[in-house]
């Protein structure tokens, strides 16, 4: 064999090793890909799960009977709470308020079959049972919903179940004076 016939096959075995390193490098990258999809679906999930379990802890205070007449109460008119039991409330309700927030934030919200967002349907459904709630929300929870996409969300649920806008005067329980 002469030199050119030995050149032409080092190149036809170069050729060949760089296709076959390219084949590997692309099935290695498939393999990470899906890898760091599942981990993101198991991540999504954890934060459901956490979600969860933060919530059942949000409703166990409920059940105590301390606070569960302060509850109830607030959430009929959490105007007619006492100073001590707004206090208590406002723990419960920021609580409650940014378990929201934290779903909001995870995109969670198509995740339920049939519903287009699951928090307009728990926010309608809450705000049913539980006025006060809304009137928390209007006097403290939007000062800190700082997402504006839910902010907006809430306020429009606010509209339509009760007929007016949001008075946004109020900002952390203050309502401010307009000048």
């Amino acid at each position: 064999m002469d030199w050119d016939q030995v050149a032409t096959i080092s190149q036809l075995v170069t050729g060949a090793a760089t296709l076959a390193v390219a084949v590997f490098l692309a099935t290695q990258l498939r393999i990470q890909r899906k890898d760091s999809e599942r981990a993101h679906r198991d991540s999504e999930r954890e934060i459901l799960y956490t979600a969860q379990g933060r919530g059942q802890d949000l409703m166990r205070p409920i059940m105590t009977s301390d606070f569960a007449p302060i509850w109830t109460k607030g959430g009929q008119d959490f105007d007619s709470l006492t100073p001590v039991e707004k206090e208590q409330y406002r723990a419960w309700g920021y609580s409650f308020m940014m378990l929201q927030s934290v779903n909001a934030q995870a995109g969670h919200e198509g995740l339920d079959r049939g519903v287009e967002s699951r928090i307009r349907v728990q926010t309608e459904g809450t705000w049913t049972s539980w006025p006060g709630l809304a009137t928390y929300y209007e006097q403290y929870g939007r000062s800190h919903t700082y997402n504006p996409d839910l902010r907006a969300l809430l306020d429009s649920i606010f509209l339509e179940k009760f007929g007016r806008e949001i008075d946004t005067t109020w900002h952390w329980g203050v309502q401010k004076t307009v000048s």
